[in-house]
């Protein structure tokens, strides 16, 4: 009866797990020439909050914009539109930087590390948070 309990329960927390919104924490590893560069990146919000995670080429940093699930998305400040494939992308103030910035909507999308420029680096997930 006790393991039949905890299976039920351990369902339970699969079950709404899977159908929460939550964000990823990675560790990403990448080269820049000979050396080995490592930090980590979070995407994504959780039950509470919503996030966009951008890199701020100023600082080097990334940089992130939270706002409560419940309240409205923050808008865009501006748009450019990019020659190479006809889209527009739009533009967000992120705190502490100065110019507007692009979302990187996920890691799968980041498909250059843009503190090294390297296309081939490697990332593990650290922590989900919800």
């Amino acid at each position: 009866m006790r393991h039949l309990c905890v299976y039920a329960s351990l369902c339970t927390v699969l079950t709404i797990a899977m159908f929460s919104r939550a964000g990823t924490e990675y560790q990403v590893v990448a080269m820049k020439e000979n050396e080995k560069v490592e930090y980590k990146v979070s995407f994504g919000g959780g039950k509470q909050f919503e996030q966009f995670t951008a890199f701020d080429p100023m600082s080097k940093k990334f940089v992130y914009l939270n706002w409560n699930r419940d309240a409205e998305a923050p808008k865009p400040v501006a748009t450019i539109w990019n020659h190479q494939n006809g889209e527009t992308i739009s533009l967000y103030k992120f705190p502490g930087v100065d110019q507007p910035l692009p979302v990187i909507p996920s890691l799968a999308e980041m498909k250059v590390c843009p503190v090294t420029g390297d296309k081939k680096f490697k990332s593990t997930p650290l922590t989900a948070y919800d």
